[in-house]
């Protein structure tokens, strides 16, 4: 029986060691098991975290690129407003000298037209002064004419007369007269006029 015992105790150990190795394996796979779990809630994280920067530097890059995008088209708009007013200054230049070279042209034709008009009155007032000259001369002629035939180289025959410059009455003779004798021709520019 003590055999017996003896044996059962040694079971008894050996069970026991089982059971505490058992445990332990329990206890290493549970640790394992925990390092494996928290290895991988790591990695869950850095693969989040990773993740989270991915999606931050995309961001980023999209809106590096909508601010790119924004600046061409302002830059474009810019380049389009300026070639626009290059473009309305040229045309508005090119009008005011336009109407400037037709401003000059008009005062041109204006000036042409003013001189014509002021030779064909100097003509005019030529004309007119020949053909009262002409009409002077023929009333004049006419005085002599009829002074000649009725007293014969002006005046009485008897006595003195006078030759006034044409354009002048005896009222108004003094310093353009003279007194002629009898027969004496008549001096060009100059009527007969009885002694009053």
């Amino acid at each position: 029986m003590l055999i017996g015992i003896g044996f059962t105790n040694y079971d008894n150990s050996n069970s026991t060691q089982a059971v505490e190795a058992t445990k332990a394996q329990s206890a290493k796979k549970k640790d394992v098991a925990k390092a494996k779990s928290a290895s991988s809630h790591a990695e869950s994280k850095r693969l989040a975290s990773k993740k989270a920067k991915s999606e931050k530097a995309k961001a980023k890059s999209e809106k590096a690129a909508a601010s790119k995008a924004k600046s061409e088209s302002i830059a474009a708009s810019s380049k389009a407003e300026s070639e626009s007013i290059i473009a309305s200054s040229k045309s508005e230049s090119e009008r005011i000298a336009q109407s400037t070279a037709s401003s000059k042209v008009a005062a041109s034709e204006q000036r042409v037209a003013s001189v014509s008009a002021s030779v064909a009155q100097s003509q005019s007032v030529a004309e007119s002064n020949r053909q009262a000259q002409a009409a002077t001369a023929q009333v004049t002629t006419q005085n002599d004419t009829a002074t000649t035939g009725t007293n014969n180289g002006g005046g009485v025959q008897t006595g003195s007369h006078w030759e006034i410059q044409d354009g002048y009455t005896w009222a108004t003779r003094k310093g353009h007269s003279h007194i002629k004798g009898p027969g004496l021709p008549l001096d060009p520019g100059y009527h007969w006029e009885v002694a009053h």
